[in-house]
């Protein structure tokens, strides 16, 4: 079967209602034309419902973006907070997804003190 748009279908629907209207008498030809009625108007508001839709999802593809934003700027925000109180060098740091600042001079692990490991008071 042949790929139709949507618009080629409700033309072709409404065009062969309107001229098989006259003929609205006979029998069979009068169920199949309600049946045709009905199936436009539901086309018609699936139609208008998917481009609601479609525009709902825009939207809130658009707060999406701007609620990431924000986010990244409180979370910029909080790990130089985070920063400053422990140091550039606290190994605790990890724990909030921050490389801890180490020096180049020496390759051994870093020696942590028990204070460090302590949450702040």
């Amino acid at each position: 079967m042949p790929k139709v748009s949507l618009a080629e279908t409700t033309t072709d629907w409404e065009r062969l209602l309107r001229s098989a209207e006259p003929y609205g008498e006979v029998k069979e030809l009068k169920v199949h034309l309600a049946d045709l009625r009905a199936a436009l108007l539901r086309l018609k508001e699936l139609q208008a419902l998917r481009q609601e839709l479609r525009a709902r999802s825009q939207r809130a593809t658009q707060e999406i973006g701007e609620v990431r934003e924000n986010g990244n700027v409180f979370t910029i925000q909080i790990r130089s907070i985070l920063k400053g109180a422990l140091g550039h060098g606290n190994e605790r740091l990890v724990e909030f997804g921050i490389r801890p600042r180490r020096s180049r001079r020496s390759r051994e692990a870093p020696q942590v003190k028990p204070e460090d490991l302590r949450p702040p008071k």
